[in-house]
């Protein structure tokens, strides 16, 4: 029977078989499969060898001590730089004293160019402001520094009878203290 057959007759008997034949959607699906598994392998395979590369120690930079000082030599500057900022920006510029007839307020003038003008202030209610703005310039570029600061003063402030005066590098503004009834008693 196999003499008789023709060669088309069994090469169409063998495709009609196969299973991607009658569902080509399942051959598009294993197909994407395989290309799928086949760039992971690769993928894991060039990241472990790239890794195993990095860990060993003949690999390692030859100056890798060296770059961790330094780095290490950079952090140490860059704190200390920092703290040194830091005293600076503790320092206050308005200082509060408490007489017992008079609030005394002492602003530092160096911060504003010891110049009495480039310092304001309003009281509005009970609320004492006090704003001041100082410019510096350079041949490159303008610095400005700007500086506000409420006060809230109870009942018994007269903020109306306010002085202000100009003591070498310090602007003391005096505000006076009212005596309450119960005060006196």
């Amino acid at each position: 029977m196999d003499e008789n057959q023709k060669q088309e007759e069994i090469v169409n008997n063998y495709e009609n078989k196969t299973l991607c034949k009658r569902h080509p959607f399942l051959k598009c699906l294993l197909c994407g499969l395989m290309v799928f598994l086949g760039a992971f392998c690769a993928f894991y395979v060039v990241t472990d060898w790239h890794f195993k590369s990095m860990i060993r120690m003949k690999h390692r930079m030859p100056y890798e001590k060296r770059m961790e000082d330094f780095a290490r030599r950079e952090m140490r500057d860059f704190d200390s730089f920092m703290k040194k900022e830091n005293k600076m920006f503790k320092k206050s510029i308005i200082h509060i004293q408490n007489t017992g007839k008079a609030y005394k307020i002492i602003v530092d003038l160096r911060a504003f160019d010891n110049n009495e003008n480039n310092i304001q202030v309003t009281a509005n209610g009970n609320i004492l402001t006090i704003a001041g703005r100082s410019v510096q310039k350079s041949k490159h570029n303008e610095q400005i520094t700007e500086f506000q600061q409420n006060y809230l003063f109870g009942n018994n402030v007269k903020l109306g009878e306010m002085t202000k005066e100009t003591n070498g590098n310090y602007y003391i503004i005096t505000i006076p203290i009212q005596k309450s009834d119960m005060d006196e008693d």
